[in-house]
C-alpha cells in the first residue's frame, strides 16, 4: 500500500496536508511505536512553541485493552481532542486514526474522522526523511467554513511548527541508549 493512500475501511479525506525535515540519524534506528508510547505532555507541548497549540496528551488502555493516544489542540479555530487508535505501527511507520471531537470557533460541537501518520525513510547514508501527515474528513458545511477560516493553511502551518520537533524527540528517543 502506498504510504499516502488510506487503507480501504478509512474514509476519503478531503483535507489533507504533510510536512517532511531532514533529520540527521539513520531511518534504520527510529523506532516511532516506542517513541508516541512513552511521549510526555511536556515533549508535546514543545513541539509547538510559536503557535502554543499543543496542550495535552497521554496515552491509556480502552475497556478492549488497546491504546488510545489522546491529544489536544487548538488549529485554525478548532479546539480539537483527538481519541487515536492505531492503524499501522512499525519501527519506521505509524498510522493513527481518531474520531475527533471538536469545537470550531470554540461554540459548535463536531466529530470526524481524522488520520496521524508519520514515516521515516532513509535520504543519505547517515539521514532520513521524517514526514508527518494528516487528513481530516469534514462534512460539507465544516468543510465549506473551514475555507472561509483558512484552515488548510493553518493546518499546514502547524504541521511544518511540528514535524521538526516530532523529529527531534524521536530521535532523542531512538538514540536513548547510546
Amino acid at each position: 500500500m502506498n504510504a499516502g493512500t488510506p487503507p480501504s475501511n478509512e474514509p476519503n479525506y478531503n483535507l489533507n496536508f504533510q510536512s517532511s525535515v531532514i533529520y540527521d540519524l539513520p531511518a534504520d534506528r527510529f523506532d516511532l511505536p516506542g517513541w508516541l508510547r512513552n511521549f510526555p505532555t511536556e515533549d508535546y507541548v514543545k513541539c509547538t512553541p510559536a503557535s502554543g497549540a499543543h496542550r495535552y496528551c497521554s496515552v491509556y488502555r480502552d475497556g478492549d485493552g488497546g491504546l488510545v493516544y489522546r491529544n489536544d489542540e487548538f488549529i485554525g479555530g478548532f479546539m480539537m481532542t483527538q481519541f487515536y487508535r492505531e492503524r499501522i505501527m512499525e519501527p519506521q511507520r505509524v498510522r493513527l486514526v481518531s474520531f475527533t471531537r471538536a469545537r470550531f470557533l470554540h461554540v459548535w460541537p463536531i466529530v470526524f474522522p481524522l488520520y496521524w501518520e508519520m514515516t521515516v525513510e532513509p535520504h543519505e547514508a547517515t539521514s532520513s526523511l521524517f514526514t508527518c501527515k494528516i487528513g481530516a474528513k469534514l462534512n460539507w458545511f465544516y468543510f465549506v467554513a473551514s475555507k472561509l477560516t483558512a484552515l488548510k493553511f493553518w493546518s499546514q502551518a502547524h504541521a511544518d511548527e511540528e514535524t521538526q520537533h516530532f523529529a527531534e524527540f524521536a530521535a532523542q528517543w531512538a538514540t536513548r541508549n547510546d
